[in-house]
């Protein structure tokens, strides 16, 4: 099979499937397998789906219907990794089975995702940063200045005793944020 480049009007062809970050960084979900956290991003993504063909319950929630050999034949997984990856996702509350009958495929409803706040975040943060720690964001928003490449005018000013003191916060201008975030 031959490489093939994109073409500069082609950038656009593909569609993603999305799968939310909190999964990734949320301790709820830590032992989640990665199949569960894409089988997750696979059944939002038939959520849209499922609001074409108007499957909604008399209660007003969407739902869907994806066997596990589906499931099994878009991630390239075999059945009893497939039926793990829904064990634990309804063990994680993320999907509810509901059963139809014999050899007819479950409903699924897809559940919404425990948010963690932004406390339990800073809290972890802080502590993390009095033991020596840093966070990767507290490290890459700290550069030195301190160096003889360098030649700002922070340099040589700073007067300070802490041990932070030859370094300077990152500071972005409003256009560049945008470059920054791949997700945006």
């Amino acid at each position: 099979m031959d490489f093939i480049p994109y073409k500069a009007n082609e950038y656009l062809e593909n569609v993603f499937y999305q799968i939310p970050k909190e999964l990734f960084v949320n301790a709820y979900y830590k032992d989640l397998s990665s199949d569960s956290k894409l089988l997750y991003g696979l059944l939002l993504d038939r959520l849209s789906i499922s609001l074409k063909n108007e499957w909604i319950d008399e209660e007003g929630n969407i739902f869907l219907i994806f066997s596990r050999k589906e499931a099994g034949e878009k991630l390239n997984l075999s059945d009893k990794t497939v039926t793990k990856a829904f064990k634990q996702l309804t063990e994680a509350k993320l999907i509810y089975e509901k059963r139809q009958g014999f050899r007819k495929n479950n409903i699924i409803y897809v559940g919404k995702i425990n948010h963690i706040s932004n406390t339990k975040i800073m809290s972890r943060k802080i502590y993390e940063s009095r033991n020596g720690k840093s966070t990767s964001q507290e490290s890459e928003n700290l550069r030195c200045n301190n160096n003889k490449y360098n030649k700002n005018n922070y340099s040589n000013t700073s007067s300070k005793k802490n041990s932070y003191s030859n370094y300077e916060q990152r500071s972005y201008l409003p256009e560049e944020l945008d470059n920054l975030y791949c997700n945006v």
